[in-house]
């Protein structure tokens, strides 16, 4: 299992964007939050937080680039659990 976090300038469909990439990667969420505040310049930013389980064995590598290829992604973390 892996945690993900990705923080991003909020926009619409973007948690949609994300689902897409785990589901393409055979991933499962089986837990998320997603929490959007404003930074100092008042733009909405989304901190999304998911745990994965995934069917087969996931290169943290490949989960990263995927999910930096969405628009607006500044920044994602992959923790193994």
């Amino acid at each position: 299992m892996k945690r993900i976090e990705v923080i991003s300038i909020d926009r619409i469909g973007l948690v949609q964007e994300i689902s897409k990439v785990i589901r393409r990667l055979n991933g499962n969420i089986v837990s998320h939050t997603s929490n959007v505040l404003t930074d100092s310049h008042s733009v909405p930013v989304s901190h999304f937080t998911a745990d994965i389980l995934f069917d087969t064995a996931a290169e943290n590598e490949s989960v990263l680039r995927r999910l930096r290829k969405i628009r607006n992604v500044k920044e994602v973390k992959i923790t193994d659990l």
